[in-house]
């Protein structure tokens, strides 16, 4: 509505304009009440959730025509719906959800969907392993919910420590959030497409970006942009690394991962070094419950097996392929799954195109070497398939390898009278520095 003077000073007002803006409006309003089918949301629409072919679907709005994508599938601002409460009966809950965002660590708003059994999303939702979509590895994973219950000596990341430390840093997040957000902007992500289980990740079936900064959370998710996607600036993959990144096999070792390309460096995945030292870094303290104390606080920069690079010298026992003593930046994903895994601390099935040998049940017993399980899929034993690792440290260049003049204490124990190698975890673990007294040596 415009406002004009008459020549006599009055205020006049243009009812042409005002019944034009009126009409526009009122045409919108009509517009989204007639078609609550279409979401107009802008990057959500992009989302794998606001995706028009396969984005959320609860089953019980099936019958009142909303489409794909359609926010009331996960919000119910008035419970009920033409009538009636659709189903699960009970919501909304916090953000007018449908069900309670986070109850424990297998009953949660997302597990609701993100399941293959009574999931409410219609088809049912299959989410398999990253050993599985990146590796190749034949994993019978398939749900979310599923990784998260992994129990001991398998594990899971552990929601409540998450929701613990995410409420202690000034990021915007409160009691009331949702774990699964810490690491997922729920109306931005992308990713592999629903029930794209049946096929490893490929050039034509995935995304780049899955996950979104913790520390750069904000109530705008415009603003809390994805991780990965190189947008604004193409720094958010493991390319962008100066020494360089050298991407693991996938299963059948001819081809690498994540998507079964022949692309080796890392322009193909997201740099989850940063993303995961977003919280595990050097100064964050982090309570885990599985642990039962405060997760280590590591210097990434100069971690082997991180940020940093190796010594040019661990390769004494040998380097598989397609590694080399070639100085190299690793992908926390190249040993760890994201949510759970069948071995403590996360560790993965398959590693660097092949399965490991044996479960990784514990890490600090004497005269357990289950860890290397996980070594031998890149470093060589003394002889293929042995888990034996005796040759390599006794004929390494360093003394510090055979504990030099106190290898009861470093390397070796006496159990019934004879010496007996300890556990790979004694020298080997994100980290270690062991020395003698007279030398000192990065094991890890």
């Amino acid at each position: 509505m415009e406002i004009q003077y008459n020549n006599k000073g009055s205020v006049i007002f243009n009812f042409n304009l005002f019944f034009l803006c009126f009409t526009v409006v009122a045409a919108i309003l009509l517009c989204l009440m007639l078609y609550p089918e279409k979401a107009t949301s802008g990057p959500y629409l992009d989302s794998v959730h606001g995706s028009s072919s396969y984005g959320v679907n609860r089953t019980s709005l099936s019958a009142f025509g909303y489409s794909k994508g359609n926010c009331a599938h996960c919000h119910e601002q008035h419970a009920l719906i033409g009538g009636s409460e659709p189903n699960p009966t009970g919501g909304p809950d916090k953000y007018v959800l449908f069900y309670t965002n986070h109850i424990s660590q297998t009953d949660n708003f997302c597990f609701k969907c993100h399941t293959d059994v009574s999931s409410y999303q219609t088809g049912g939702l299959v989410n398999r392993s990253y050993s599985y979509r990146a590796g190749g590895y034949s994993d019978t994973l398939n749900d979310i919910l599923e990784a998260f219950s992994f129990t001991s000596p398998s594990t899971s990341h552990n929601l409540d420590d998450i929701i613990t430390f995410i409420t202690t840093k000034s990021w915007g997040y409160t009691d009331d959030s949702n774990p699964c957000a810490a690491c997922h902007n729920p109306h931005m992500a992308k990713g592999d497409p629903a029930n794209a289980g049946s096929s490893t990740k490929s050039s034509g079936t995935r995304d780049y970006s899955p996950v979104s900064l913790p520390s750069l959370h904000s109530k705008d998710n415009n603003a809390w942009g994805l991780w990965g996607d190189n947008i604004p600036i193409a720094t958010e993959r493991m390319s962008n690394y100066t020494a360089g990144y050298q991407a693991p096999y996938r299963s059948g070792g001819s081809t690498y991962e994540p998507d079964g390309s022949t692309t080796t460096n890392g322009s193909n995945l997201v740099d989850f070094v940063t993303f995961c030292t977003d919280c595990h870094d050097n100064s964050n303290s982090i309570w885990s419950t599985t642990l039962g104390g405060n997760l280590k606080t590591i210097d990434w920069n100069i971690e082997k097996h991180g940020k940093g690079v190796s010594d040019g010298l661990d390769g004494a026992g040998g380097i598989r392929s397609p590694y080399s003593t070639t100085d190299k930046v690793l992908a926390c994903t190249d040993c760890h799954e994201p949510h759970g895994a069948p071995n403590v601390v996360l560790i993965r099935k398959e590693v660097n195109g092949g399965t490991l040998s044996g479960q990784i049940t514990t890490l600090t017993t004497l005269l357990n070497k289950e860890l290397g399980y996980l070594c031998n899929r890149c470093h060589t034993e003394d002889t293929p398939g042995s888990n034996n690792w005796a040759g390599v440290h006794h004929n390494d260049v360093f003394p510090i390898a055979c504990g030099g003049s106190s290898p009861d204490l470093i390397c070796h124990g006496i159990i019934a009278g004879d010496w007996a190698c300890r556990t790979c975890s004694r020298c080997h673990y994100h980290g270690a520095v062991v020395t003698d007294g007279t030398y000192s040596r990065r094991t890890f």
